[in-house]
């Protein structure tokens, strides 16, 4: 059946179109290219390709390139991104045998798809040993022959530049002196802590590049955000040419917004389904990893005889079990897939026609990254957003309109975050002593953090020159650059480890009897061993989860700025965090009720980070009184919806931010909201949050006003983590606080 068909058919469908509140059509879009000249033999090879001509954004980049400009490439999936940075790699390759490239990925499986691009490319050029992945699947013996015999590309991802690469640079020296052009795909992906940890190990790279000779020239692909260029300033420290005007073609697409009467996950999985039946090639994404493993065990239940047509495809999977679900789904040997957001980066799986969405992925940026998946060879293509509880999904089934006018997110990176830079100022003196005149650290800025490190005897000062070495000669596995802060091991019975938590996050999510889902089984944590950072966990199988209680309290350090909004002040500076949880609900998973509550004994957990805070003026705090509003309720209630909004302007996930309100906050003696980024130190997203507030505020209070429940629900002001049990919140009085602020 073809996609117009199948649309016809869902649209005689009382019951989808009952549940259907928007229905968008994006029209098609033609070519646009620009002639560039290059290497003949290139080419003739990429005519044998289909290739003639290029696109506007290609012909542009490419140039830059040449020019000896770093460029940044802000374009749609599937618009030949690698095209920009393979031809000048290549052009350079074939003048000069020795030059090097190293190839950044965010996920593993996305280096070996462009390996492939790449090493087919060069392959038909003559040209051997092109390319070579390095990352934590090669084996050891094979790495050693890599080292060895040097290809001209490493493709690797950060995870390893920053433990395999930069800490053994001597058995690197050839690579590093002849580094022409560093890669840096989906450079969107680096964002928040993961992202400040980033921009340290670049800082690193381009340390060590100064001391090899090299000056490579750094070339960025990214989805479409709202601040390229700052963001790829922020990692690398360099200035970029920006190029988003794309020019490659676009079929139309058909998207609908579904607000379900039922189970969303009910009404995905019978879409999925009918897709399958009806021959639409269909990828279904989720918004977590249990849900992608029971909509496939639904599938098969509802189509037993597609049962080889259908994969699941998430983190956890072995790299074998990937590259052959990504090799099926290329072959078209697959239908259907329900995967995590494993599958929204740009591995090549060939042309999808149906994009199922359950659940909105938590930003602009995002949803079109998945929907970029399907309609990749010129046919019309359906995307179906399936909204679950949440405040943003039902947001946009109320106002689908709001999605295609809404600006791309910003992504957030904090490159002088104070605890990561310290953990990389103690992995690049293990690289090369830390001097004065260091090209890449301003000593001015970094000298307070290398005498605290000195005097926690971190780093070691030198007898005659002020020179600094650390104390250990390898200090990089003692970093995660995924994280902040101690990690925790998870540990199995037996003593295997089954996974990490970062201190931040072992009180909420490892306490002694709490529920632990890795890998699609289920863990009972049994203890919880500070001295050791481990939590040991054993197997099991229970029909509840668990949810932590906490008593939380909240510290100013010290205020940076404030902003007046109308009647409303907002300061941003640094705060002092103190989590304790108290015990834990145990609720049960098919309905979420409570079965009991249990009482724990923990030590505290506390943490600096930046933060946003207002304070309530005894007048208002009398006004939501004499209205009959609840004080408590009210500005716990601000304080949720305002959190769960904080995704539409920056990309980041609400577990990024935390929020405290106090009836009478100690300082101020009066009512304050506290709303603060959730990793130590900060990363950005609360001083993101000051830049916007009339627009944040306002998308707030429209959530709240638009939810058809009286008391607040999953939807508008209840929050899924929240340690109090979500008491008390006061709906209306949140919407009548919100409304004052806004006049």
């Amino acid at each position: 059946m073809q996609i117009e068909e199948f649309i016809e058919a869902l649209g005689n469908e009382r019951e989808f179109q009952l549940q259907v509140s928007g229905h968008e059509y994006i029209e098609p879009r033609q070519a646009r290219h620009l002639p560039l000249d290059i290497d003949d033999r290139i080419r003739a090879s990429l005519g044998d390709r289909g290739i003639h001509d290029f696109y506007r954004h290609q012909a542009e980049a490419i140039q830059g390139i040449r020019d000896g400009r770093h460029v940044l490439l802000m374009t749609p999936t599937a618009s030949g991104k690698s095209l920009v940075y393979n031809i000048p790699v290549l052009e350079s390759v074939l003048a000069d045998g020795l030059t090097n490239a190293l190839y950044l990925y965010p996920l593993k499986g996305l280096e070996q798809d462009q390996l492939r691009n790449l090493s087919e490319l060069a392959a038909s050029l003559g040209l051997q040993n092109t390319g070579q992945v390095y990352d934590g699947d090669t084996p050891p013996a094979q790495r050693k022959k890599i080292r060895e015999a040097l290809p001209n590309v490493v493709f690797t991802n950060p995870d390893m530049l920053h433990l395999g690469l930069l800490p053994f640079h001597r058995k690197w020296g050839d690579f590093f002196r002849n580094l022409r052009f560093v890669v840096i795909d989906e450079i969107h992906s680096y964002r928040g802590v993961f992202g400040s940890h980033v921009s340290q190990v670049l800082g690193r790279l381009r340390r060590l590049c100064d001391y090899y000779g090299s000056s490579p020239r750094f070339i960025a692909a990214s989805a479409t955000i709202a601040n390229p260029e700052a963001l790829a300033e922020g990692l690398t420290g360099l200035p970029f040419s920006v190029i988003q005007e794309s020019g490659a073609p676009s079929s139309g697409r058909h998207f609908f917004f579904v607000n379900p009467i039922e189970s969303p996950y009910t009404v995905a999985t019978r879409l999925f389904v009918r897709c399958m039946q009806s021959g639409i090639r269909t990828i279904l994404f989720t918004k977590a990893r249990k849900i992608t493993e029971l909509i496939y065990s639904w599938a098969l239940d509802y189509v037993p005889d597609l049962a080889d047509k259908i994969s699941p495809y998430r983190a956890g999977f072995l790299p074998q079990e990937r590259r052959e679900i990504e090799a099926r789904l290329f072959s078209g040997e697959l239908l259907g897939v329900i995967s995590t957001s494993a599958l929204e980066l740009g591995v090549d799986i060939g042309g999808l026609d149906c994009c199922i969405l359950c659940g909105y992925p938590g930003s602009v940026s995002s949803t079109w990254q998945r929907a970029g998946r399907v309609g990749r060879q010129g046919r019309e293509s359906l995307v179906v957003l399936v909204a679950i509880e949440d405040a943003l999904d039902h947001y946009f089934v109320r106002h689908p309109a709001a999605f295609f006018k809404k600006n791309h997110e910003a992504a957030v990176v904090d490159p002088g975050n104070s605890n990561i830079l310290k953990q990389h100022l103690v992995c690049a003196a293990a690289e090369l002593p830390l001097r004065r005149d260091d090209g890449v650290y301003a000593f001015d800025t970094v000298e307070p953090l290398i005498n605290e490190l000195t005097d926690a005897k971190a780093l070691l000062k030198g007898k005659r020159a002020e020179v600094w070495s650390p104390a250990n000669r390898r200090p990089h596995r003692d970093v995660s650059i995924r994280a902040i802060g101690e990690r925790f091991s998870l540990v199995n019975e037996s003593g295997k480890t089954i996974g990490e938590l970062s201190g931040s996050r072992v009180y909420r999510e490892a306490f002694p009897g709490a529920i632990y889902l890795h890998r699609g089984r289920q863990y009972q944590v049994a203890e919880l061993d500070l001295l050791r950072r481990k939590a040991v966990c054993r197997q099991t199988r229970a029909d509840y989860y668990t949810q932590p209680l906490s008593a939380d309290s909240t510290e100013i350090i010290g205020e940076k700025e404030q902003r007046d909004f109308g009647p409303v002040r907002f300061s941003w500076g640094r705060l002092r965090i103190t989590q304790r949880v108290t015990g834990y609900d145990k609720k049960r998973t098919f309905d979420r009720k409570k079965i009991s509550t249990h009482s724990l004994d923990l030590p505290e957990h506390i943490f600096e980070t930046e933060g946003v805070w207002t304070v309530i003026s005894r007048r208002t705090e009398e006004e939501i009184g004499n209205r009959g509003f609840d004080l408590g309720g009210t500005i716990h209630a601000v304080e949720h919806a305002a959190i769960a909004c904080m995704p539409l302007f920056s990309l980041c996930d609400r577990g990024d931010i935390g929020g405290l309100s106090h009836t009478q906050f100690p300082a101020f003696g009066l009512p304050a909201i506290f709303i603060y980024d959730g990793h130590e130190g900060g990363v950005g997203l609360a001083r993101r949050a000051l830049d916007i507030v009339p627009e944040w505020i306002g998308t707030t209070l429209n959530i709240l006003r638009d939810c058809p429940c009286e008391g607040g629900c999953p939807s508008c002001v209840q929050d899924p983590h929240c340690g109090n049990r979500n008491e008390p919140l006061d709906k209306k009085g949140a919407m009548f606080l919100l409304g004052t602020w806004l006049g």
